[in-house]
């Protein structure tokens, strides 16, 4: 379903100066445990899915697609409680973005770090 089973916790150059790469580091360990968290169980639906798709029409895959989208969800929650806590105030804003495959056509997630305009505090309204 595009879903990584986990992100890369090297730390982008981009970020160099904006961000701490403990910080970095550490929100992407909390994505990753999510993941984690959340994968295997939906590995298990989609074999057993799978196994049973011709008997149910195609019925017995809706679990797993409800706990993909369960997981997306979770991650995009753990986005936004990081954004809040620390990246909007940098001036940073995270969030899971859907993207073009390089090698194929299929589709990925992955976790886009947007920098946010600067807005002039001293201008009057």
């Amino acid at each position: 379903f595009g879903l990584s089973n986990k992100f890369d916790t090297e730390f982008p150059s981009v970020l160099t100066g904006k961000v701490a790469p403990e910080e970095f580091k550490t929100s992407i360990n909390r994505v990753n445990a999510c993941l984690r968290k959340n994968l295997p169980v939906n590995v298990k639906w989609l074999l057993c899915g799978c196994l049973c798709c011709c008997c149910t029409l195609g019925c017995s895959l809706w679990p797993v697609v409800c706990l993909n989208k369960r997981t997306r969800r979770s991650i995009q929650k753990l986005l936004e409680w990081e954004n809040n806590r620390l990246y909007h105030k940098l001036g940073l804003h995270w969030k899971l973005s859907k993207r073009k495959c390089e090698t194929s056509n299929m589709m990925e997630y992955v976790i886009l770090i947007e920098f946010l305009p600067k807005y002039p505090i001293f201008r009057p309204d």
